[in-house]
This record gives structure tokens, sequence and C-alpha cells, in this order.
């Protein structure tokens, strides 16, 4: 009879965890999207400086208007162009746009192939290796499993490592959407109590803290 009662225990937590995620999951990957692509376009802007040219700047800022103006297929291919002859500042980042063209056309196979490539080119900064790993995490969260997702940032969520706090993020939200949710405030604690945590991330950090202990 313990037995029957622990198991419909787990299945309410692991119910209760999924609600969470259902309900909370999308807004978080949505808000670390935008900060990992404001880093990227930082990033590539560092290059830019080193490495000027106006040309492959037109093109870029003119692929950059085509997905303003909700035109992602033709801002796929404009980036595709940039990323095939860019310089190495321009090459990495017009890589990332183009992935994320082909995930608001809904072609998700295409934008994982391209983080898939970046993750192995050893020609472009590690910044962007690390990235193209991280926003594959995120797509394959709700495109793939936590196993998948886990195996992907595994050196991201290293303490040291770039873009740590957004991986460790992950994450959690890979044990959230598994029902483990003593394995997320692990996580979630460690984050939450790191100095050089970014303040954004502390914040989502908090309230998804703060959900986990009413669940």
């Amino acid at each position: 009879m313990a037995d029957i009662f622990n198991e419909v225990d787990e299945d309410v937590r692991k119910e209760k965890s999924l609600a969470l995620w259902k309900a909370y999951g999308k807004y978080v990957i949505g808000a670390a999207v935008l900060i990992v692509a404001a880093t990227a376009g930082y990033v590539g802007w560092q290059n830019y400086t080193v490495n000027q040219s106006r040309t492959q700047g037109a093109e870029f800022s003119a692929a950059a208007a085509l997905m303003a103006a909700e035109k992602p297929g033709e801002a796929a291919a404009a980036f595709a162009g940039l990323a095939e002859s860019g310089n190495a500042g321009y090459r990495p980042l017009a890589s990332l746009r183009e992935a994320a063209a082909f995930l608001a056309v809904g072609d998700g196979d295409k934008a994982l192939a391209i983080y898939d490539a970046l993750s192995a080119d050893g020609s472009v900064d590690p910044e962007f290796s690390a990235l193209a790993d991280l926003m594959a995490g995120y797509y394959l969260l709700d495109n793939g499993t936590t196993d998948e997702v886990r195996n992907r940032i595994a050196p991201l969520t290293e303490a040291g490592s770039l873009f740590n706090a957004s991986a460790n993020e992950l994450l959690a939200l890979t044990y959230i959407k598994d029902g483990e949710t003593g394995k997320a405030r692990d996580v979630l604690t460690t984050l939450q109590n790191d100095a050089t945590v970014p303040e954004d991330i502390k914040g989502r950090v908090s309230q998804l803290l703060a959900a986990l202990g009413g669940s």
C-alpha cells in the first residue's frame, strides 16, 4: 500500500512540474534567447570593429531588416549568403541569424543543422560555438529529449565557462520538465547565490524557485 501511495505522490509531483513548465517554460526560453541574441550581437560587433567591412555590414543590416519586416524566408537566404562569404565576425553571426530565421518559418531541422555545423567549426571564435550549442539546447527542449539538451550544454554548465548562467538555467528547466524538482532547485539555488549571475537571470531564477516551492 505504501508503494502505491509513493507512486501516486511521484505522479502528482511530475504533473505539477509539467504544469509549471507549460505555464512558465516558454517565457523563460523567450527571455533567455533575447539575452543571448543581444550577447551574440555584441560579440559580432567586437569582431566587426576588428575586421571592418562596410559592404558586409550593409548586407547584414539588409538581412536583419527582412527579419524585422517579418520576411524570415528571404532573411534566411540573405543571411546564408553572408554566412558563406562573410569575414570572421560576420560569418558565424550570420549563421546564428540564419538559424533564427529558419526557426521563425518552422524549419527547426535546418536551424539545428546550422547550430551543429557552427558548434563543430574550429575556425570561428569559441563564443559562437558555445552560443550555437546553447541555442540548440533551447530548441531541443521543446523538440527533442531532455537528455539531448543536457548532453548538448554539458560543457557550458561548468564553472567559468561561457554562457554558464544561461546554460544552468536551461539545465534546471530540463529537470523541471522531467519532474525532478529537487535537482532543479539545487541548480537554481546555486545560480541565485552566484554573484556573477546577471540580474535578469537571477530574477527568473527567483520566480522559478518560488513556483517550485509551491509545487
